[in-house]
């Protein structure tokens, strides 16, 4: 953006950035992994063995965005859109070549007496029942899918669909036959059940003596570097960590100066005569203003604020502003007065050009069908034969009560400014529609108001200014020391994104950051980015922590390490002296250590935590494993260490079998089936991932 205005002033700059392009795409041309060199696609990952070749996988992110389209109605995709749908179809390859793989292996397979079954037959697969479901009965509709299938031997486009649609509800299938057979090997032991059926109903009262972490404080324990890297072994599953960067950077935002807002005021002013003689206020909104035109004719209230008062006091033709609602100059022009129905009440006919073949049959059609209801036809019985509008075509075209503004323009006006029994033909974006005008009721005054709005922008000279301050601060920035001497002095806020992943998207409030996050990852700890412009923002950034996919490094989470370090100190010297304590019942053991005897009743053996301790994993392994009136050794908790004393169990009666329990187990390592067996083959499968260097 900046560039391109930069370039605008001046024919040096427009050499020197053309001279760098042109060296910058020479530099990429002679890299062994440029795209245009490369004698072999371009690798944007592999998974499990297979190489995800670029280009291929382009292609079916392009299906895919294809397919949102076609499902949406939108023609075009925003770039967020995309990154979702790039990111779904990665995942949807690596889903194919991993379990894929396994189904292969394991010989699952879906016939094509199966395919058909599930398509078109007697037992549809959900998302067959789901896309042919009869919105009106809310039921599934089996000759809805006979008659697209007949339609779709016509039209190609909608045939690829629909073979594409086919090959994932087989994926499904196989997928759903491959956890089933998993589930049907699940087994629950007696032993298994017996044990849940007592961890379920079976309580404990303990007496226990604790002493606290927190009961010494830590500046009073010293640990060594041994200590610490000892901590670090013992504990490294902790520590494991995905790739991940942060950055500290400063945000510039280019807004408009106090000229930018004097120029477009200016503009308002010289546009406010022009619009209140304009004859054509359609065509002077549309060539002057930042919105189209859309006069909507309302009723007191509904313009809002204080142009609503204005506008139901005002002459037709009479022009209010310019005044600022934001960024926005605005003028409001009163190009309307009317009386209108309130509400009216229709029914329609929908015909879409592209059913006939062009708009002419289409309107043919159309004044046809018109004349055949003029001349007594029933519009109830033809709108139900031929009418593209479902929904109140089942109706017999009945549409209800609606008020003015709720229906497309063209529609809303032939109801509202015709009358009672009327029957026209019009268009809108949709087709062509048969209307007939049942009824109508209240009468309101209602006003039409025609808006000019131009939104202020930063100029040229604002947008240099604002990026000639960021590149000057870049420039005067030599470490990560003088980024935050700079900042200080300067009165500038920094602001901070931490642990980005090499694929994210976005970083908050910034707009597409994506290579400024790509930066990061091609850079070194310590380094200061040159000026970014990511939408409307110049950004300078500092790279201030990098971490590599593995193990933390000991150096990068040292104080977490120390802390804990100085927990396994005091937890190793607590246990040596409970234990030079242990001697008598737990209240001499307690007294010994200057320590209150502290209980706790109701204690489940399932439970994940105790209510005022939290989760002490080892203390409830301890406890259940003890009989009545044990005194337990010490033992390391997550809050201390405790010495502990089952007062009592809770009696529990036996069963004669215990298949409610094996149900309930089973019925929970079934619901983690369809999760967790993927997510295992996942691990298992090597996955590497590329794409952040291309996307």
């Amino acid at each position: 953006m900046v560039i391109g205005k930069i370039r605008e002033q001046s024919t040096l700059l427009m050499i020197l950035i053309g001279g760098a392009m042109l060296a910058f795409i020479l530099g990429d041309l002679l890299n062994s992994g440029g795209f245009l060199l490369n004698g072999s696609p371009t690798e944007v990952g592999e998974i499990a063995g297979n190489t995800v070749d670029g280009r291929a996988f382009e292609e079916r992110v392009q299906e895919s965005i294809d397919n949102y389209k076609a499902q949406s109605g939108q023609s075009t995709v925003d770039n967020a859109t995309t990154d979702q749908l790039r990111e779904q179809t990665w995942q949807q390859m690596v889903r194919e070549f991993v379990l894929g793989q396994e189904l292969d292996e394991a010989g699952v397979r879906v016939s094509a007496e199966e395919l058909y079954d599930l398509v078109q037959g007697n037992n549809p697969h959900p998302q067959v029942v789901q896309a042919f479901t009869n919105p009106e009965t809310g039921q599934f509709d089996q000759a809805q899918v006979i008659s697209f299938l007949k339609k779709m031997e016509t039209d190609e486009d909608l045939k690829k669909r629909w073979i594409a649609f086919e090959k994932d509800i087989s994926k499904l299938r196989r997928n759903e036959k491959y956890n089933n057979l998993i589930k049907k090997g699940l087994y629950v032991t007696k032993a298994e059940a017996e044990s849940d059926y007592y961890a379920q109903n079976q309580s404990a009262t303990i007496r226990f003596a604790l002493k606290r972490y927190s009961s010494v404080a830590d500046s009073t324990v010293q640990v060594s570097a041994s200590d610490i890297e000892k901590y670090y072994n013992d504990n490294k599953s902790k520590y494991e960590q995905e790739a991940s960067r942060d950055l500290e950077f400063v945000a510039f935002k280019v807004d408009p100066s106090n000229e930018d807002f004097e120029k477009v005021k200016s503009w308002a002013d010289r546009t406010k005569s022009e619009f209140e003689t304009a004859e054509n206020d359609t065509l002077l909104v549309n060539r002057e203003s930042d919105a189209r035109f859309n006069a909507r004719w309302l009723a007191k209230g509904e313009l809002g604020g204080n142009i609503d008062s204005l506008m139901f006091a005002a002459q037709k033709g009479y022009v209010e502003g310019p005044y600022l609602e934001g960024q926005t100059f605005r003028m409001a022009k009163l190009i309307g007065v009317k009386m209108s129905p309130d509400s009216v009440t229709a029914r329609h006919i929908l015909l879409k050009p592209e059913t006939y073949g062009s708009v002419e049959k289409a309107k043919t059609t159309a004044d046809s069908l018109k004349a055949v209801i003029s001349n007594g036809g029933d519009f109830a019985a033809l709108a139900q034969q031929v009418s593209e509008d479902p929904g109140s075509g089942a109706k017999g075209g009945d549409l209800g009560w609606f008020k003015e503004g709720q229906m497309v323009p063209s529609f809303n006006d032939a109801c509202f400014n015709g009358k009672k029994g009327d029957l026209v033909v019009v268009e809108s974006q949709f087709g062509y529609h048969i209307i007939e005008v049942v009824d109508q009721k209240g009468s309101t005054e209602k006003r039409a108001v025609a808006f000019i709005d131009r939104t202020v922008e930063p100029s040229t000279k604002t947008f240099q200014a604002i990026y000639g301050s960021a590149d000057e601060f870049a420039r005067s920035i030599t470490s990560i020391a003088s980024f935050d001497q700079e900042i200080t002095s300067r009165g500038l806020n920094k602001r901070i994104a931490s642990t980005l992943k090499e694929n994210d998207k976005t970083i908050a409030g910034l707009e597409n950051p994506r290579e400024l996050i790509r930066w990061a990852y091609k850079s070194e700890k310590g380094d200061i980015s040159d000026v970014f412009e990511l939408g409307n923002t110049f950004v300078v950034a500092a790279l201030t922590a990098v971490r590599e996919d593995g193990f933390a490094a000991i150096e990068d989470i040292k104080d977490e390490l120390e802390t804990g370090a100085i927990k396994e100190k005091k937890a190793a010297t607590f246990m040596k002296e409970f234990d030079a304590a242990k001697a008598g019942d737990i209240q001499t053991i307690a007294d010994k250590m200057n320590l209150p005897v502290e209980i706790k009743d109701g204690i489940l053996f399932s439970a994940n935590a105790i209510s005022g301790l939290g989760r002490e994993p080892a203390l409830l392994g301890t406890v259940s494993g003890m009989e009545t009136g044990d005194i337990s050794k010490a033992i390391k908790g997550d809050l201390g260490v405790y010495v502990v004393y089952l007062e009592s169990r809770s009696e529990v009666p036996a069963q004669s079998n215990y298949t409610s329990n094996a149900s309930m187990l089973n019925s929970s390592l079934s619901s983690r089936v369809d999760y967790e067996v993927f997510e295992a083959l996942k691990e298992k499968a090597e996955i590497v991932d590329n794409r952040a260097k291309f996307f």
